[in-house]
């Protein structure tokens, strides 16, 4: 194997050891929480590709398509922690030819699917070993259409690795600016307000240097916002329990995330604003106050779906709303627990908002 590769390999295993890392506690709660239901989620991995193959053909394609493009967006998200920008720029001068850098491409596009492939392939054998099958599965078109799929998310995320390969580096800012703006005279600023502080303070380090934590949380956002609507819209092919648990690991998990990465911010800004005409914990209280009203939002949304909907009519949803309600200020206001400590209480906010929500339209 060349040089070039093994190093690629051994910088994408580095990443994703890191990024376990990071999510070793989410994925303490989810086990802790969920456990069996797991396999029952593992099981539809490979349903959206199967069950599109039982529409017509042009359908059928242009479905597995969007599916396989969605599958790929992980690695786009991952894209720049695999090659970061520092590498990127040692690596632009060095003479690699297009072949080579296509062959390491395929390998850790490869790597960081290999879960992805496993999942797809535990869930068309749960499929279509049962003795009863539905009507619309095909044994031999679904595989065709699954492996179609899988094959087409390997190739976008090697196109995806290979353009942030080929991608030139981001030239460094010249220091002329700054050094002419030093020589002039001190020029006193107003006050910043809360909105200055948040931003530069809370906001800005989940996006700069690399961090995952913005998009981590996007991402979040983006599925509790989308199992929500699926829960609300109750479609035949979802049943409503299931709705409901991703609806409420999903806000959990979106919550718990946010708080980790405010507590996070708070720990590495207590040395530098310890100089500043600035309370540690009134800094600290006014970001929870603003973290909560952020949470609220959506929240807000799910409340007004649900109304919309008629799934707070009876005691399950007026359960359910007042623990969805409850436990970000919850999660947020409460002091630091132990690692085991947290765990446990994410993990009881999990089963008891799934517990209740399976109960609303059952």
């Amino acid at each position: 194997m060349h040089t070039y590769t093994r190093f690629r390999i051994r910088l994408t295993l580095q990443t994703l050891a890191q990024l376990t890392a990071r999510l070793r506690s989410s994925g303490e709660i989810v086990v802790l929480a969920l456990g069996p239901a797991l396999l029952g989620l593992l099981a539809v991995a490979a349903l959206p590709p199967m069950y599109f193959t039982s529409c017509p053909p042009v359908t059928a394609l242009g479905l597995l398509v969007l599916h396989a493009l969605a599958m790929s967006l992980p690695v786009a998200l991952l894209r720049p922690r695999i090659l970061p920008a520092a590498v990127q720029a040692w690596l632009a001068p060095l003479p690699v030819p297009p072949a080579l850098l296509l062959r390491a491409s395929l390998l850790v596009a490869g790597l960081l699917l290999a879960p992805l492939a496993l999942a797809y392939a535990a869930s068309l054998a749960i499929w279509l070993l049962q003795h009863a099958r539905p009507a619309w599965l095909l044994p031999l078109r679904a595989i065709a259409g699954t492996l179609f799929s899988f094959l087409l998310t390997w190739a976008c995320a090697c196109g995806l690795l290979v353009h942030g390969a080929l991608r030139p580096p981001a030239p460094r800012a010249s220091s002329t600016a700054s050094a002419a703006a030093g020589g002039a005279g001190y020029v006193p600023q107003p006050r910043p307000g809360w909105r200055f502080l948040w931003r530069h303070l809370f906001w800005l380090p989940l996006w700069r240097q690399g961090s995952l934590a913005g998009l981590r949380q996007a991402a979040l956002l983006g599925g509790t916002v989308l199992a929500s609507a699926l829960w609300m819209a109750r479609p035949a092919l979802l049943p409503h329990p299931a709705g409901a648990l991703m609806a409420s690991v999903l806000l959990v998990l979106f919550v718990h995330e946010a708080d980790d990465a405010l507590r996070s911010q708070l720990v590495r800004l207590q040395a530098a604003v310890a100089g500043l005409p600035l309370m540690a914990g009134t800094l600290g209280w006014r970001a929870r106050a603003t973290l909560l009203a952020g949470l609220a939002l959506p929240l807000l949304a799910l409340t007004a779906g649900g109304l919309a909907a008629g799934a707070w009519t009876h005691t399950a949803g007026y359960a359910w709303l007042a623990l969805a309600w409850s436990m970000g200020p919850l999660l947020v206001c409460t002091p630091p627990f132990t690692p085991r400590g947290r765990t446990a209480l994410v993990a009881l906010c999990m089963l008891l908002l799934c517990a209740t929500g399976s109960r609303i339209w059952n």
